[in-house]
């Protein structure tokens, strides 16, 4: 009897363990993003890990996909996507169908890179009389960068450190945490990052409005882990041996 009590036991926990396993809702968030940011086979990207954490703790299981940049909104507001990854404060302005998760994920900068130049930096004017280098499509730099001597626009982040190494650019402008990453691939050795930056903003994620009722919890998932350390351990694993020499 207790043998048989003890099966049963058994196959009612299997039964319930499968069902809330399958009651779990899976949304899929899309990015435009690159390492260090996203996960790939060979490391962990810091923003797919704190989100899919935060998701976790907030009883849903979270999918990352990377599409092209100006595809990202259109699909998350058309609702194609569940959401994205990584905005600006204010995009429901012009996309009326995401709402923000009000908790920042990080801070971007956008900074220059020069092979070891110090030019003072104290805004956009900065960089008049210099030749710069940046990733066509970045409406940042394409909005600020009016001064400059010569602009020369790029396809990739490896073509736009090329240029500089070469020479022939004396300022490349990106995101910080994914210049580091891609100049740390490429084996630049001597790049130094102008301070302060050009650029300095809060950063959030935004859901479909169908999928508002679960912010709530993913931002107190969200500001839990960066009380508890979780956010900080993340932190120091991924972006900051960036850093370092």
């Amino acid at each position: 009897m207790n043998l048989l009590r003890w099966a049963l036991g058994a196959v009612a926990a299997l039964v319930i363990g499968q069902t809330s396993a399958q009651a779990v809702e899976r949304l899929t968030i899309a990015t435009g993003l690159k390492p260090p940011f996203v996960t790939t086979e060979a490391e962990d990207g810091f923003l797919e890990e704190l989100a899919k954490e935060a998701f976790r703790r907030a009883g849903l299981d979270l999918r990352v996909i990377v599409l092209p940049a100006e595809r990202v909104l259109r699909n998350a507001n058309d609702g194609l996507e569940d959401g994205c990854l990584l905005r600006i404060k204010g995009l429901e302005k012009t996309y009326p169908n995401l709402v923000r998760v009000p908790e920042s994920l990080i801070n971007s900068q956008f900074v220059g890179y020069t092979t070891g130049r110090k030019i003072p930096v104290s805004g956009w004017g900065s960089l008049a009389g210099q030749a710069v280098t940046y990733i066509t499509g970045w409406k940042i730099f394409d909005n600020n960068v009016k001064q400059a001597e010569q602009i020369i626009k790029t396809r990739d982040a490896n073509q736009m450190f090329d240029i500089l190494r070469a020479g022939r650019a004396d300022v490349a402008l990106y995101e910080r945490w994914q210049g580091l990453w891609v100049a740390r691939q490429m084996g630049l050795k001597n790049l130094a990052i102008l301070d302060p930056p050009f650029v300095d903003l809060k950063m959030y994620m935004y859901l479909n409005k169908k999928h508002q009722h679960h912010i709530p919890k993913v931002t107190e998932a969200l500001r839990e882990m960066k009380q508890d350390g979780s956010y900080q351990a993340l932190y120091d694993h991924i972006l900051a041996p960036l850093d370092s020499p």
